[in-house]
């Protein structure tokens, strides 16, 4: 289609533009008999059915700039993505429209002001120097694993003559009172509770330590002030605690016995011998994870950008918005009323929200800038081995992951982020790896 577009920066406006952008009138012939049938559905004249009313009709009683009008709120949708690609700009927010000319015969003219994508001046390779924790043991990690397993298969004997201990069970039953009344959500029976674990409120585990079974305990304890209940945050109480039992953990030995119970192996050299097995891939796949991250995060240290403004105010709309639907998934109240609850105002969230926002961007735009210039971006093989994978995981036929993808028309976002973990693993490929704690080189 032959239509014009011309590009200018606007002054003292970083990373702003003005497209301008020129139709011939010959080209907008659909649009206008499209305005047409929309006006001849909406106006009532005399003589004539609802979206019957000849054309020179509407132009006698309406007009033919109104017809004009109503013709762009297609003409714009339609031809400004087009005017975009031609340029070859990439807008970060929505376009300030302005018509230019909109007269009959004559070429449509209009402009579009946008912020930008900015310039990223990628940092020097040769600087992506990052730091890695020691190896660790897999001895020691293997004897972690062994550890949990015990942990796991641990039986509870009842304690019959001493004292409750930090590592003990108690079973419990309490009531909570606050001004000498009780409140709700303040009671319970039967509780076991393992003392040290930090599953109750600060302090109501440590003053049962050295209770005796029998033996009823007054606790006096703070909510925490960002307690989940908000009608209980930051009070003061007192409950009422009977200690009815306590038990203590007993783990089993660690020997070719217990192998047979907590596992298919016959021996615990088997055992040991697939624990390790485990212990290694996950210590690999943490190390990798580590090093991808770190040199993402000093990529994006070395390189130079500067965001724009409306760039970060769209990303924080967007977190602000998935977060007022969590609110109220999750706490069945309304972004406004939370807000109230927690004393806060949408001006605080904001700028909460400002680091996390930029940061995200800066990445972004940095590995977008990876896959151009060294030309990584996803090709057709990637995509399908991509898709096998998400099939496994998933354990779906590929033709169904195929068939989600292409009725949700996701391709271009999976082909994103294919291209992206691509420029991620370019950089841990290329990262130079130094021990933490070791002299600067």
């Amino acid at each position: 289609m032959a239509i014009k577009t011309e590009v200018e920066q606007v002054e003292n406006e970083k990373h702003t533009v003005v497209l301008k952008v020129e139709i011939p009138y010959e080209e907008i012939g659909d649009e206008i008999d499209r305005a047409y049938q929309d006006i001849a559905k909406k106006v009532k004249i005399p003589g004539f059915r609802k979206g019957k009313i000849p054309k020179a009709v509407i132009d006698q009683r309406v007009g033919k700039d109104a017809v004009l009008h109503e013709a762009l709120h297609e003409i714009i949708p339609f031809y400004y993505p087009m005017a975009v690609e031609s340029s070859g700009i990439e807008p970060v927010i929505r376009p300030e429209i302005d018509v230019l000319q909109l007269s009959e015969n004559e070429p449509i003219v209009f402009t579009a002001k946008v912020q930008v994508k900015p310039e990223v001046k990628l940092g020097s390779l040769g600087k992506l120097k990052v730091e890695l924790p020691p190896e660790k043991a897999v001895k020691e990690e293997i004897d972690n694993e062994l550890d949990r397993l015990r942990d796991k298969f641990a039986t509870l004997d009842v304690v019959k003559n001493r004292a409750a201990k930090t590592g003990d069970y108690v079973l419990i039953d309490y009531e909570g009172y606050m001004g000498g009344k009780p409140f709700e959500g303040g009671r319970g029976g039967d509780y076991m509770l393992e003392l040290g674990s930090g599953s109750f409120i600060p302090g109501f585990e440590d003053q049962l330590v050295n209770a005796k079974t029998g033996v009823d305990v007054e606790v006096k304890v703070a909510f925490p002030k960002d307690y989940h209940a908000q009608h209980l945050a930051g009070q003061e109480a007192a409950f009422k605690v009977k200690v009815k039992e306590i038990k203590t953990k007993k783990q089993p030995k660690v020997d070719d016995e217990f192998a047979k119970n907590v596992s298919k192996f016959e021996t615990l050299k088997e055992l040991k011998a697939d624990v390790k097995k485990t212990v290694d891939k996950r210590l690999e796949a943490e190390r990798t994870a580590m090093l991808r991250t770190r040199a993402l995060d000093k990529m994006v240290e070395l390189s130079e950008l500067d965001l724009p403004s409306g760039m970060v105010d769209q990303r924080i709309g967007q977190m602000m918005e998935d977060f007022g639907r969590q609110i109220e998934q999750s706490q069945g109240v309304g972004f406004q009323q939370w807000l109230a609850q927690n004393n806060m105002v949408l001006e605080q969230l904001v700028e909460k929200y400002r680091g996390e926002a930029e940061r995200s961007l800066k990445t972004e735009l940095v590995l977008e800038t990876v896959v151009k210039q060294e030309d990584l971006a996803a090709t057709d093989k990637d995509l399908k081995e991509e898709i096998k994978e998400l099939a496994k995981r998933s354990e779906k036929p590929v033709k169904e992951i195929e068939a989600e993808f292409k009725r949700l028309d996701g391709h271009e976002y999976l082909k994103y982020r294919v291209s992206m973990n691509k420029a991620v693993e370019f950089l841990a490929a290329k990262a130079k790896i130094k021990k933490e704690g070791d002299a600067k080189k």
